[in-house]
């Protein structure tokens, strides 16, 4: 609900979100701290202010916790096997699953509608590379619209692979509507759905909720999730895969 004040560009005290949203200001002045920490947000004094971007640019989000997201990506590629048919979502996290997987060059097919995915696919002779078409977000890479989801839409898939802004108990969240839609149409039209979280996303609230945990068929990440996650996932009936 933060974020969603900070979207217009509004510069938000810390004693009018408590009044707003009946919590104390200790917690709200937390919230901001977690924020600025996850670099969504620029602290300020008595408050928070905007950045240019509340989602990081592609570019700085694939240096963010490279190993953790290597090892995640690692073992999210064990499960795809010669003559699969993946859907792959942009994202830093989805960036180094293409990676690993052009790296193994296995004869498969992904569809994707993030471009600096498609460029890493393109580079393995062996892997069919799919591009959705759309209007392009350039900050993240991505192509996002109706024409995205319509052409999704007409696709199946074994396996759909994306990540998130944040991962709760009440599932994974956004913070862009038009990357949330297209998550929702790759999860939809792909035998499991799984999800690549490092531990920095865990109990992340963003904007959205893309689905409900028990549309995840696994769930790959680099720690184990805190006790309120873990037992939600459980109760969900998904897989929780900790990369080592």
């Amino acid at each position: 609900m933060i974020l969603a004040e900070m979207r217009v560009g509004t510069n938000v005290r810390i004693g009018d979100l408590a009044a707003r949203f009946g919590t104390s200001t200790e917690t709200i002045r937390r919230d901001l701290d977690l924020l600025s920490q996850k670099g969504l947000i620029n602290r300020t004094y008595g408050g928070g202010a905007p950045c240019l971007s509340l989602e990081p640019g592609m570019r700085e989000r694939h240096r963010l916790m490279a190993v953790e997201r290597r090892r995640i990506a690692l073992a999210a590629a064990e499960a795809v096997g010669t003559g699969d048919v993946v859907m792959i979502d942009a994202g830093s996290s989805t960036l180094h699953l293409a990676n690993v997987l052009a790296g193994l060059n296995r004869r498969i097919v992904a569809i994707t509608n993030g471009l600096p995915i498609a460029d890493a696919l393109g580079k393995a002779s062996q892997i069919r590379v799919v591009v959705c078409p759309g209007d392009l977000n350039a900050a993240q890479g991505a192509m996002v619209g109706p024409e995205t989801t319509a052409f999704l839409s007409k696709l199946n898939a074994d396996r759909a692979y994306f990540g998130a802004s944040g991962l709760t108990a009440d599932g994974p969240t956004e913070a862009e509507s038009g990357m949330a839609w297209v998550k929702r149409a790759m999860i939809e039209r792909a035998a499991e759905a799984v999800l690549l979280a490092d531990h920095s996303k865990f109990d992340v609230r963003m904007l959205e909720v893309v689905c409900p945990l028990a549309d995840l068929r696994r769930v790959v990440t680099d720690q184990p999730p805190p006790e309120g996650l873990a037992q939600a996932l459980k109760r969900s009936g998904t897989d929780l895969t900790i990369a080592r």
